[in-house]
């Protein structure tokens, strides 16, 4: 495959996130909630066999960490993370060679290879949860999920982007009237659980997009939302405001079982 920068989400959902990114000779993953397997299926499906360099983890819920122990052992690659979230589960992920283990502060910008990243705070129910943007020369990714609410700060973090993956996790109706406990609907809706579809595309009206060359919405739920409804939705709410009359970007849906079209700068 011949590329500048690939971005690709492979598994995206609350049954599991791992996201690629590459550029020339450096690799990262971010995220580590599939098996080994299914991580391996998915490179090989969308034809990618470079050598990973790091393991970026965002925060300590199961989906996104619980087969970070597992990717370390068979890749041999660092794994980057904050203090509190290591804390929350080291513990829980099997044998790591904590000097390997590289611990930064939520906030901290620094360099993976040929990849500059600036970490972010964003409003979740984890232990210290992280959003990400990523630099190689004049591009620029942005990768936020599990968003409780429509954030100024996380706005401004990811504005003039050119790919950015965004959660759009519910509907809000089939979350209301669906099969979810109560205490359970209470915390996906609350200021620090998880952006609806009609969030995310007010998330988006935020934003400068003249960059812009796609936005993913990610992290779907299966029970409360569907690809065309978030799809929708968030693309009726942009027509509405004029969006697409001012914007040339593609709105797709970062899949939940396989990996999703890659973006290539």
């Amino acid at each position: 495959m011949s590329y500048e920068i690939i971005f690709c989400p492979l598994y995206s959902g609350s049954s599991g996130n791992v996201i690629l990114i590459s550029y020339k000779d450096t690799t990262i993953l971010v995220d580590a909630g599939v098996s080994f397997r299914k991580l391996t299926c998915a490179l090989n499906k969308i034809g990618f066999n470079k050598k990973i360099d790091a393991i970026l983890l965002s925060h300590d819920h199961s989906d996104h960490v619980k087969c970070a122990g597992v990717y370390f052992r068979k890749l041999n690659v660092p794994i980057i993370t904050n203090y509190r979230t290591w804390e929350a589960i080291k513990n829980s992920i099997g044998k790591v060679d904590e000097r390997n283990v590289h611990l930064i502060e939520t906030g901290t910008s620094f360099s993976i290879g040929n990849i500059g990243i600036d970490t972010f705070s964003i409003p979740h129910d984890a232990k210290d949860p992280m959003g990400f943007c990523f630099y190689v020369g004049n591009k620029k990714i942005s990768i936020s999920t599990d968003l409780g609410h429509v954030n100024e700060k996380v706005a401004q973090k990811i504005d003039f982007s050119d790919i950015i993956l965004l959660e759009a996790n519910h509907d809000i109706e089939m979350l209301l009237t669906g099969p979810y406990p109560y205490y359970l609907k209470q915390r996906i809706k609350s200021d620090i659980g998880h952006l609806s579809n009609e969030q995310a595309a007010q998330m988006i009206l935020k934003l400068n997009l003249e960059r812009t060359k796609r936005i993913y919405l990610g992290h779907l739920s299966e029970e409360n939302n569907h690809p065309d409804v978030a799809l929708m939705t968030v693309k009726s709410i942009l027509k509405e405001k004029g969006v697409f009359e001012s914007f040339d970007f593609s709105l797709d849906v970062a899949q939940r079982y396989q990996p999703s079209l890659c973006s290539v700068l």
